[in-house]
């Protein structure tokens, strides 16, 4: 991985974008695509497209802006928050919570906080041997009572992510919101690549950043109906299983390069885009992973059901919607060289 992926990624997991606030993160990479595109504009609920002139084919490049997180959803009598799961899930995943820290962002500014649970003291043997319950899983703030937190800005409803910084962990790097902001990096990466191209030389591509994917698609939605390209490509991550506990069900591990979902819980992507994608891997001496998952969807299949043909590359990564996904920054390097490739090909 070169220095400025690392440094663009780093920097966009950093930004605070969970589901409805994503507008610090188009606001960061409308910044970064301008250097490379004619147009930048984004629509009346945050979906942000910005687009490369180019000639022959035109292609969208779709990755989402948001990140998992929680909505506050009670303030007890003493201070202590519960907190909903803002994705498709009904609840959070109980097994990351206990020591997490989060942010909660306020109208007043973030505050700190840490979810817990009843300590082994209080818990005895019986309470440590199994898994908490969502209701014994609570948000501590420091707040004294809920008058207390109200004064720190803390209402119903406000948004938290995990308070995590993308950190180098060996050979890989980890991190939260690695599930976009890596895809979001791939398209900057890539426009700029194109960029340096004459005209005559690339397709046009317009880079779309899509809100609220984590429940549904439901910005892509709103671009799919007047979206005018001849294919879609979503960036992604594409869920490894190459870690202790897995049955090896998709067969995806970190270092063995782009992975090309075939299926997935909500689509069959366009076969003859993905066959081109395997061509271009193979003129450039790219390695690519295929996978079915059934677990998992992304905003393509909304643009499938609008009829645009659309494939789905994803950098493979460990633990998806956690504080601490992992990705191998080679396989970072090889999505962008596959995505770069592809584009530049179809334009000859």
């Amino acid at each position: 991985m070169l220095p400025d992926q690392f440094r663009i990624l780093s920097e966009l997991c950093s930004i605070a974008g969970p589901v409805g606030h994503e507008g610090p993160v188009q606001q960061r990479l409308a910044e970064l695509l301008r250097p490379y595109c004619s147009t930048v504009t984004q629509d009346p609920i945050g979906n942000l497209r910005a687009t490369i002139e180019g000639t022959g084919e035109h292609y969208a490049l779709v990755a989402h802006a948001d990140e998992v997180g929680f909505l506050v959803s009670i303030i007890d009598e003493r201070g202590f928050l519960r907190v909903k799961w803002n994705t498709n899930n009904h609840l959070p995943d109980i097994r990351l919570l206990p020591g997490q820290r989060v942010d909660i962002l306020t109208s007043k500014g973030s505050v700190p906080g840490c979810f817990c649970v009843k300590t082994a003291h209080i818990a005895g043997p019986e309470g440590k041997a199994r898994l908490p319950l969502y209701h014994e899983v609570f948000l501590d703030i420091g707040a004294r009572s809920r008058l207390a937190a109200q004064a720190m800005g803390v209402r119903v409803g406000d948004p938290a992510v995990f308070s995590t910084s993308l950190e180098r962990l060996g050979d890989y790097l980890c991190g939260k919101a690695i599930d976009d902001r890596v895809g979001l990096t791939v398209a900057v990466e890539v426009a700029s690549r194109l960029h340096s191209l004459a005209e005559s030389e690339r397709p046009s591509v317009t880079i779309i950043s899509t809100v609220m994917e984590e429940i549904g698609a439901r910005g892509a939605a709103a671009v799919a109906r007047d979206l005018d390209v001849d294919a879609v490509i979503v960036l992604e991550i594409g869920p490894a299983d190459d870690y202790p506990g897995t049955l090896g069900e998709a067969g995806v591990m970190l270092g063995k390069g782009p992975v090309v979902v075939i299926k997935d819980s909500q689509t069959h992507y366009s076969h003859a885009l993905d066959q081109r994608l395997f061509e271009a891997a193979e003129e450039l001496r790219i390695s690519v992973q295929r996978a079915v998952y059934h677990n998992y969807a992304t905003d393509g299949f909304q643009m499938m059901s609008n009829g645009l043909p659309a494939a789905v590359v994803g950098v493979p990564c460990r633990y998806s919607h956690s504080s601490f996904e992992t990705i191998s920054p080679m396989d970072l390097y090889e999505v962008v060289k596959l995505v770069h490739g592809f584009l530049s090909r179809g334009a000859t």
